[in-house]
């Protein structure tokens, strides 16, 4: 069986690493089925072993002094490490995931593993690339390969179909991680890629957007005692890994209720976290942040001496790059394709995959994938068409490229008070306008009676099994003339409920359920339909 050099992106909050499989880089799941393996080590003192993953992250809270994580930002330091009573380098830190990566790599896919490449910031100076290269070896690896993570992201991306071609050859790599921010300007000539500028953020990450939820909780929690307790390590970690969730929830959702019992107690008494968290607020808090990934963008333009309407396409790497906030960034400053189509968190250890069947001469095919050809979303009274005097806002919710299945869900308020019905105008499209759009469907929903400027959520979904094809079929079968009319009813009722639940937002069970029952009318309908034949 020929050697296989596997592709590692060694990250702050979670490491992943991926392999070329007939042709195709895929990600290895490590624990529990998951590609994602948290950057995490603890020592069990009582055994005197090493823990790491996910096993690890559960240990943080309640060991936080046998335990380290984003030892990322350490690498090249020579500051020890405590873990414990004992003493580590963030190279040996760093070396228990890697080893730990690539055992259980090793399992999955029967092979042993001996040679990586692994991925590092472009803006890492030469200490800190020596230093993940000692770790790889403490780890009893060959390092064949350093590479730059950006570069690792426009490799993968060298084997997907883009769905709009650009004759320009610069590429703008945004990569936001868990502890670190790069952005690196690419120029492509055909099989070269030349780095023409990288800026970065060595203490600039997801983490900190995190930092800045746990310190509002925090407020939260501690406002009645009027800042007479100290936030110590148990509590912060405690509020982080609520932090994390809350901000994962936001990228998807315009609030988020935040239920946690018995953060910490006082005198005796637990004090519980409770309240409503709007994306907006979050985003006020971690605005200065989102500046400061700006500057560097404005920066690595001034030092490649381009644009912003030179460059071609933006690609976003990173599981941070998830937030609106950052996509509308960029929409701002860039009027150009944003693709991330690929997993922002896997992305990197994909590229590192594939520059690893470059260099062992592996052939390579293309990476498959279902992605959103257009734009959904709905018609707002945001402005109004100064000729035909209606409502015309096209205000998106599902961008673009975004890789399927998603769920997206936007806020939006009602206009006069007491109002007891929205009417929802579905389009697809780029343009700002609704008229310019192609127009999917409208769709009446009956309101509570409520004051003007009741918030509304809508959310769509898209499944990779394909909703809008069962939908179609439905109503494909509706405006066949022999249809029975007892099943006519049932499939205006289910296609009804059908869209309303995907509109409104229902529970993923309950869609489901109603997905289940408008699929076995069909069939039904059909059978009905084949017999009348």
């Amino acid at each position: 069986m020929r050697d296989i050099i596997c592709g590692i992106d060694l990250g702050t909050t979670n490491s992943s690493i991926a392999y070329l499989k007939d042709g195709e880089a895929v990600a290895i799941p490590i624990d529990a089925d998951q590609a994602l393996v948290p950057s995490v080590v603890s020592l069990d003192e009582a055994a005197n072993t090493i823990i790491v993953g996910q096993a690890a992250r559960n240990r943080l809270a309640a060991f936080p002094e046998h335990t380290v994580r984003a030892i990322k930002r350490q690498m090249g330091q020579t500051t020890p490490v405590s873990l414990g009573g004992q003493q580590f380098s963030p190279e040996e830190i760093s070396s228990f995931i890697l080893n730990h990566l690539v055992f259980k790599a090793s399992q999955v896919i029967g092979q042993k593993i001996k040679q990586v490449v692994i991925t590092v910031p472009a803006y890492f100076n030469d200490a800190q690339r020596r230093a993940t290269i000692k770790a790889g070896e403490l780890a009893g690896l060959e390092v064949t390969r350093i590479i730059n993570e950006p570069t690792a992201a426009a490799l993968v991306y060298d084997y997907v179909s883009f769905q709009q071609e650009t004759s320009s050859p610069y590429i703008m790599v945004y990569d936001l991680g868990g502890g670190t921010f790069d952005v690196s300007i690419l120029e492509v000539k055909g099989e070269i890629k030349e780095v023409l500028a990288s800026c970065g953020d060595t203490a600039l990450g997801g983490d900190d957007f995190d930092d800045r939820l746990v310190n509002f909780f925090w407020e939260q929690l501690t406002e009645p005692l009027r800042g007479e307790l100290s936030l110590n390590l148990a509590t912060r970690i405690r509020l982080r890994d609520i932090a994390e969730k809350t901000k994962i929830t936001l990228s998807d959702q315009p609030f988020c209720q935040v239920s946690e019992a018995a953060v910490l107690s006082v005198e005796g008494q637990p004090l519980n976290l409770n309240l409503e968290i709007k994306r907006r607020e979050f985003e006020e808090l971690a605005k200065d942040l989102v500046e400061r990934t700006a500057e560097k963008v404005r920066d690595a333009l001034g030092e490649a001496r381009l644009q912003p309407q030179d460059i071609g396409k933006i690609l976003l790497v990173g599981g941070a790059t998830r937030m609106p906030v950052v996509q509308d960034l960029l929409k701002e400053m860039f009027d150009r394709p944003i693709y991330h189509s690929i997993d922002p968190d896997l992305c990197v250890a994909l590229g590192a995959a594939v520059q690893g069947g470059l260099i062992s001469g592996e052939p390579l095919g293309h990476i498959l994938l279902d992605v959103t050809a257009h734009s959904l979303g709905i018609r707002t009274v945001d402005e109004i068409d100064p000729e035909t005097g209606e409502a015309d806002y096209f205000s998106t919710i599902i961008r673009r490229n975004t890789r399927i299945p998603t769920r997206k869900a936007e806020v939006y308020f009602t206009v006069v008070p007491n109002q007891t019905m929205i009417s929802i105008d579905v389009y697809q499209g780029e343009k700002p306008s609704c008229q310019a759009n192609v127009a999917v469907g409208s769709f009446d929903f009956p309101l509570k009676s409520a004051p003007a400027h009741s918030p509304v959520i809508v959310e769509f979904a898209y499944d990779k099994e394909g909703i809008n094809y069962i939908i179609e079929k439905a109503k494909n079968l509706l405006s066949e003339a022999r249809l029975p009319g007892e099943l006519k009813n049932d499939l205006n009722r289910l296609v009804g409920a059908y869209e309303q639940a995907l509109v409104a937002g229902e529970e993923d069970k309950d869609i489901d359920a109603l997905e289940d029952e408008l699929l076995a009318t069909i069939e039904d309908a059909e059978e009905r339909l084949l017999g009348l034949g």
